[in-house]
Formats: structure tokens, sequence, C-alpha cells
């Protein structure tokens, strides 16, 4: 991954968080970076819960849908929705919280690519 892949997840996650922003979505939840810390905790705790609802989802999705069905984007409630959904949802966050999420993908596959096979094989 180059840096010019990371810097379009910066900014489709700049974006996801804007458009959230302008929905409403942080209206209780602004000047997240200003916030004290156990107050920031509180938020970014919240939002992981969000991400983890979304991942709910996508396991009801899997048990709901016919296989052939999970890449369909056109339908609510498919896998590939809900999949969309969790980055949606953690490109939101990241974006609230100034975390450079392009670069932090580029960072870890870079360090995943060092791991080996299962990296020096963990299980699932």
């Amino acid at each position: 991954m180059t840096h010019d892949d990371a810097f379009v997840i910066s900014r489709v996650t700049n974006e996801a968080h804007a458009v959230n922003v302008a929905n409403g979505w942080w209206k209780t939840r602004d000047r997240v970076l200003m916030l004290g810390r156990e107050e920031k905790a509180i938020v970014v705790i919240e939002a992981l819960g969000l991400i983890c609802s979304e991942v709910g989802e996508a396991m009801e999705a899997v048990r709901k849908h016919d296989p052939m069905t999970w890449a369909d984007t056109k339908t609510k409630d498919t896998l590939a929705c809900e999949l969309s959904d969790i980055v949606i949802r953690t490109m939101d966050l990241a974006g609230s919280i100034g975390i450079d999420l392009g670069e932090a993908v580029r960072v870890g596959l870079e360090r995943n690519k060092g791991r080996g096979h299962m990296h020096g094989g963990k299980a699932a």
C-alpha cells in the first residue's frame, strides 16, 4: 500500500465523519478532542459500541441471507451493506478524534507482512 493509497483512505475517513456531523450524529459528542480523558473515553466507547452493533448486524445478514446475495450492495441488510456500515462507523470515529486511519492501515499492513504465516502459528 502506498502513501497515496493511505491518503485516499484518510480523505474518505474525513468525508465519512463530515457526513455524520452534518447528519447530527455528533451533536452531543462535538468537540471530542477538547474533552477530558474520561469524557473522551466515554464517547469513544459509545462509538465502538455502535461499531459492534454493525458487526452483529453483519452476522445476522450471514445467517439470514443466501450466500449468493452477500455481495449485493443495493439491498438493505446484506453482508456488503453491513460491512460498509462497519467501515463507515470506524472511519467516523477515527475522524472524530483525529486518527489518520489511512496511515494507520498502511503501517498495519506493512507490519503484518513481516509477521509470517498466521502470525507465527496463532489460532484463529
